[in-house]
């Protein structure tokens, strides 16, 4: 009997025989749906946003107007000086106040305002004015700059970014106006705009000053509140916005994040022992703070401990300074400030995170821990990768500057320092520098305020996506 394809054959169970016709293959394509990236990264915005603030700076101080001396600055002059502003630098090729007129100071005053703020605050801010969205990336690069915080929006932590700028601005102008108008034995409109300048130039960490032949704060070496004044407003720029808040919410020490305590316990300790180096090398020579009695030289020291890591203003001439004092204020300006705040550097939480991987390393523990917290390897990681960067870009640029300038290495390299920094201090030969020499240190002032591990993830994005393959364990021979 033979049925639906069916034969069998015999009773038994199981003896069936099943024929089946034959299928064509058939060929189904697959198209791999690719997921669309964006244009331009935040990362690549951020740069691109600094380049087109630095243009535009240079643009308008070429003005003929913005300068004192007949016809428009030099193009290199224009553009160093826009690049140090944004970039928050001080480093200048000419005297702030000497040179260029109040239109080309005003110009200054807010490029290194923005610059501070940082641009892609400062441009969510106009979006949140003009009423658009943020996009996907422009919300992870505004986080970014405001310190990684947070469950609070975008929209209310730039509010709040401008709002404190805004009152530390108006209570250090208020303090240092003051203190100049006692030192000048008056109030007057200049003094009143000195006292905004600086303000401004100190909470932005910019170092720009409006006393004249390049003499900074050397004026005030003996005036303990017109020094601690700029520092004490300084050092609030330099701790960024997560610092103050987490300050604010949690008011007590153990309460206080991992990140918090480690910018404060390693700014207190660099400020301590900068101020006591400086003290102790400076205050007993002859010039310098040796001619104040010892608690203003002491006050002076402290100051200028502070001003090395942020800000870029200076309490004494540095051009006849010892080598070791040099040597410490290079130390403290590469390390720099908190992230997310205006200072410049590898930055406070780079430095103690790779001090407690080393301490953890000759205490043979795998794990590296600080205030009772475990820091983990991929930001110790990326700490030791912003720290060889940044020390690579430094000793590519000394060596460049080198070539092209002659001079004592110590001051070569104490500029190029400055510059990676975003400090601003320097022994004198910054105006001395030619065309080439301008250009190296412009570069450098661009690529340490945008922060060589940022260069390196916009890099890393453009070549494409790290790779996942782990590859046997091999020992190496260390030390």
């Amino acid at each position: 009997m033979q049925s639906g394809g069916i034969q069998h054959q015999g009773a038994q169970i199981g003896n069936v025989r099943v024929r089946r016709g034959r299928r064509r293959s058939q060929v189904i394509e697959v198209r791999q749906t690719r997921i669309a990236r964006p244009r331009r990264s935040g990362v690549v915005m951020l740069m691109l946003g600094f380049l087109v603030l630095i243009a535009i700076g240079t643009a308008l101080l070429a003005l003929p107007f913005a300068s004192r001396e007949a016809g428009s600055a030099g193009l290199t002059t224009a553009l160093f000086t826009a690049t140090s502003a944004v970039c928050v630098t001080g480093l200048v090729v000419v005297d702030t106040r000497d040179y260029w007129t109040p239109f080309g100071q005003v110009v200054i005053l807010l490029l290194f305002q923005l610059g501070g703020l940082g641009f892609m605050t400062s441009a969510t801010l106009l979006l949140l004015v003009f009423g658009r969205r943020l996009s996907v990336s422009q919300h992870q690069v505004a986080g970014q700059v405001s310190g990684n915080l947070s469950r609070d929006s975008i929209r209310t932590v730039v509010r709040r970014i401008v709002l404190v700028t805004l009152i530390f601005e108006a209570g250090a102008f208020v303090v240092i106006s003051t203190a100049f108008a006692f030192e000048a034995g008056g109030l007057s409109a200049d003094v009143v705009w000195r006292g905004l300048f600086t303000a401004v130039s100190a909470f932005n960490n910019a170092g720009f000053d409006l006393e004249g032949g390049g003499r900074s704060l050397t004026g005030y070496a003996g005036n303990p509140l017109v020094l601690w004044a700029v520092a004490v407003v300084a050092t609030m720029g330099a701790t960024g916005y997560a610092i103050w808040w987490d300050v604010k919410s949690a008011r007590r020490w153990a309460k206080f994040a991992l990140n918090t305590k480690l910018v404060l316990g390693t700014s207190g300790v660099l400020i301590a022992v900068g101020a006591l180096e400086i003290f102790a090398r400076e205050g007993f020579r002859s010039g310098a703070l040796g001619s104040l009695s010892w608690p203003a030289a002491f006050l002076a020291a402290g100051a200028e401990s502070i001003y090395a890591r942020t800000s870029g203003f200076t309490a004494f001439a540095l051009g006849d300074q010892e080598p070791e004092t040099l040597l410490v204020l290079m130390g403290l300006m590469f390390i720099g400030g908190a992230s997310g705040s205006t200072a410049g550097g590898i930055k406070l939480t780079t430095f103690s995170a790779l001090w407690f991987a080393i301490v953890a390393s000759v205490r043979g523990d795998e794990h590296v821990h600080a205030f009772g917290r475990e820091i983990p390897w991929r930001h110790i990681n990326r700490a030791l990768s912003v720290a060889l960067l940044s020390v690579a870009i430094v000793f590519g640029s000394t060596f460049m500057l080198a070539v092209v300038h002659e001079g004592e290495f110590i001051d070569i390299m104490f500029e190029v320092v400055s510059a990676f920094a975003t400090c601003g201090l320097s022994t004198g030969i910054t105006g001395s520098l030619n065309d080439a020499g301008r250009l190296i240190i412009i570069v450098t002032m661009f690529v340490g305020r945008i922060g060589p591990l940022t260069i390196a993830l916009a890099l890393a994005e453009r070549l494409g996506r790290p790779t996942r393959l782990r590859y046997p364990e091999s020992e190496l021979n260390i030390g």
